[in-house]
Parts: structure tokens; sequence; C-alpha cells
């Protein structure tokens, strides 16, 4: 029962006063903040928690544990195990599982029986940043509320400033003239702006999870890692698409002024560096091995002819 909701909180909260809301909602979101803050909006309607709290006898949490943020098979079939319990309150259960797509197949699989046919009065509410690397066997068993995507867009200072010496960078790469005169400068520029990039997502990661200091209360020191290894990610990936939206319209702006054909076409292989390094972080490369990776390639591909 796949469905997109255009505004997912309160349509969910509606159906569930009408009686029609799908015992099994995924909710995608651009955060792992504002997916678990979606479900809690939602949470507190079907459990009647107060606005001021997030705790009840019949909500159960399912979350990623350790740095490499897995949610076990054994985790699963505790979870399991609580729902299928009579109600604490005699009323409706919920369960959150939070970034389901952390699932190991072995967990996944274990959870699908449940997810077909759930105990009578339980939700069950997926939480992911990265949908389609659940599977499709749990995807289609959920209605689908896809969060109006936050923009995540840096307007500070910092970031302001880190544009702008990226787009000197490609217009000097992209000058012949400018280049001959000096090779060695857009080599140090290029480490430099790896050093800010990996300095910013740290600084966002360490700031987001200051804010969500509150959610952690009675998380597990492995819980804890996963949480914040996955806010780390949360905030590189939105950098990084950042990057690649800067990336496009900086190059835009230079096909206005040159050939338009040549510099589309370096485009495309920046691109494409892009993705590739992007893919090799999701396998557990190093962030500045990646980084360097694609400003290097960048800067050979700026500056050929």
């Amino acid at each position: 029962m796949a469905s997109t909701l255009s505004d997912p909180t309160e349509s969910l909260k509606l159906r569930y006063s009408e009686g029609k809301l799908h015992h099994a909602a995924l909710i995608v979101g651009n955060t792992i903040l504002s997916t678990e803050d979606a479900a809690l909006n939602l949470t507190r309607t079907i459990l009647s928690i107060p606005e001021d709290s997030d705790d009840h006898p019949d909500l159960f949490h399912l979350r990623p544990s350790g740095k490499a943020r897995i949610i076990t098979v054994e985790k699963t079939r505790a979870l399991i195990s609580n729902l299928y319990r009579t109600s604490n309150q005699g009323g409706s259960k919920v369960a959150i599982i939070h970034e389901a797509d952390r699932m190991r197949k072995e967990a996944a699989n274990a959870f699908l029986k449940t997810l077909e046919e759930p105990p009578p009065g339980t939700y069950l509410l997926l939480l992911t940043t990265r949908p389609y690397s659940l599977l499709a066997t749990i995807r289609s068993r959920c209605l689908q509320a896809r969060l109006t995507a936050e923009s995540g867009a840096e307007s500070s200072e910092v970031w302001e400033n880190w544009v702008r010496i990226y787009r000197s960078w490609i217009h000097t790469l992209l000058d012949r003239e400018k280049l001959k005169q000096d090779r060695i400068s857009p080599l140090f520029t290029a480490y430099g702006l790896t050093s800010s990039l990996l300095s910013m997502i740290k600084q966002k990661a360490d700031t987001e999870y200051k804010e969500a200091k509150d959610k952690l209360i009675g998380l597990d020191d492995k819980e804890r890692d996963a949480y914040e290894a996955g806010l780390r990610k949360g905030a590189r990936a939105n950098l990084l698409r950042q990057l690649s939206d800067v990336t496009c319209s900086i190059a835009l702006d230079c096909m206005k002024q040159g050939n338009q054909v040549k510099i589309g076409n370096k485009l495309s292989k920046v691109i494409r560096s892009l993705e590739k390094n992007v893919g090799l972080l999701e396998v557990n490369l190093k962030d500045e091995a990646a980084f360097e990776d694609f400003y290097l390639s960048s800067l050979r591909i700026w500056s050929s002819q």
C-alpha cells in the first residue's frame, strides 16, 4: 500500500481520527531529526501523550546500534515479542523503527510477517532518509509519507565564504592563461576546500547532536554511537547535495561566458566523480580520502584542454 501524502503528519493524524490510518507508515525525510519529530507528533495523537512528553508504556523503539548502525535480528525479535503482549494501557501500541534502512536482511525478513499482520491496535512507524535502501517487500507494505523537503541549505558566513573560494577556484582552473602563471596555488586550494568542508560537516553534526540530547535519554552506549554516526552521515549527505547544486550553478554561469559544450562535458565528468565518491562513502571509505579524490579529480577535469 505505497502512497505519498502532501501534508504527511497532519494527514496521518486525520486518518487516525477517522479510523482509517493504515497500520504501517514509512516516514521519509531528509534528516533523522525531521523523521523522528514527525513520528513522535503522530504517536502523541495515537497514544494521547502530552505535548511535553515522549514516553509511554505502549510506545516501543527499535534503533540501530554501534558505529556500523545495524538493526539486528535479535533486537527485532525482541520488539516483535513486546508487540504481541497485551497493551499496558488497554489501548493502542506504537513501534517506531528508527533508520529502518539499517535493518540487516535477517532482521527485515523476521519483521515482514508482523509488518503484514500486526497485533490488533498496533501501529508501526518506519523512519528513513534512504527509502530505496529498504527491501521492496517492506516498502510495498507501508503507506509512504514523504515529509516536505527541508532546504537544509547552509546560510552561514563560513559556508558563503567557502562557496566564494570554490567558485574562484573553478574559474581559475578554466582560465588557461592564469594556470600557466600559477599551477601550484590551485592544488593547495583543493586541499583547503577539503579541510574546510570536513570541518563544516563536523560542526553541523555536533550541533545537531547537542540539539537532540533530549532524545538520547534511555539509549545505551551502542545506540548513542549509532545515533551520532547517523547524524554525521546525514550532515555530510546534505552538504554534498549542496556541493552538487553549487557546482552546477557555477558551471552554468561559466557556460554563459565560454564554450558551452566543453564546460558542459566537464561538469558531467565532475558530477560523476562526486557521485562515485558518495557511493564509496556509503561503503565506509574515509571522508578525507573521498573528498581529496573528488577535488583532485575536479582539478584535472576543469583544467584539462
